[in-house]
């Protein structure tokens, strides 16, 4: 009898996780409407060739806005992941979404003040500045690093280098006001049905060509390599940009 229930038990959280709620998120990392491919030579918008051979980028504090306006916030210890190209990561899986349809979603591109001023301990999964995070948190400054571009340009920038990075962080600080490039994307789409069996996928397209150029000119042989400062605001406002809305499908 016990082997009976035990049997029925595992087969009922079998057929359970088939019939799981979930809302897939994928970026598409794209130069002139193309897949991104490390190591392939481009031409900005502003004349620069470059190759890429590093992007990556936190998405965090995800909120799903249904057509009669409820808002389901992911739970935020489930709310953080990290996209790197290098590693083809660059989708999210939102498990146990509630039921409905859907009409916007609202994403941050980095990490909130809160979280980067929590304990190492608070500081798990994508944010494990020993593991997945490594690389993408600067020790000198005590916070995460946002967005993180690098590659390299024919451009002859100095005799010993011919590559770029931009690495791109700032919470406003945590005892006194410090650079904020936190940001903030809201989008709107057609009704996004989710069920047991309506397992949506929302595609956003994310356009690297437009980082240089977006709202700030981005001339590499002028700004090689950015990590704090004043124009580090105006690459975020670039980047702020080059996120926009692409296919729906469903599996």
């Amino acid at each position: 009898m016990k082997k009976i229930l035990l049997s029925f038990l595992l087969a009922f959280m079998y057929i359970s996780t088939l019939n799981a709620q979930s809302l897939h998120i994928k970026f598409n990392n794209l130069f002139n409407g193309s897949p991104i491919e490390f190591g392939q030579h481009y031409l900005t918008p502003l004349g620069d060739s470059v190759s890429f051979t590093t992007l990556n980028y936190f998405i965090s504090n995800i909120k799903l806005t249904k057509d009669n306006g409820d808002i389901y916030v992911v739970p935020q210890d489930s709310s953080y992941f990290l996209l790197k190209h290098a590693d083809q990561n660059n989708s999210i899986q939102l498990k146990n979404i509630p039921a409905g349809v859907y009409k916007g979603i609202e994403f941050t591109i980095g990490v909130d003040s809160i979280r980067n001023t929590m304990d190492v301990s608070k500081r798990t999964g994508s944010l494990d500045v020993g593991a997945a995070a490594r690389g993408m948190y600067w020790v000198w400054n005590s916070g995460y690093i946002f967005f993180k571009l690098e590659g390299k340009t024919i451009n002859d920038i100095d005799s010993l280098r011919k590559s770029f990075r931009y690495h791109i962080g700032g919470y406003g600080g945590y005892e006194s006001k410090t650079i904020n490039n936190i940001k903030v994307k809201k989008f709107t789409f057609d009704n996004v049905m989710v069920s047991a069996t309506k397992k949506p996928t929302v595609e956003l397209n994310v356009a690297i060509d437009r980082f240089f150029n977006a709202i700030t000119p981005i001339k590499i042989l002028e700004h090689p390599s950015v990590m704090w400062g004043n124009f580090s605001v105006k690459i975020a406002d670039n980047y702020e940009s080059i996120f926009k809305i692409g296919n729906i499908s469903y599996e």
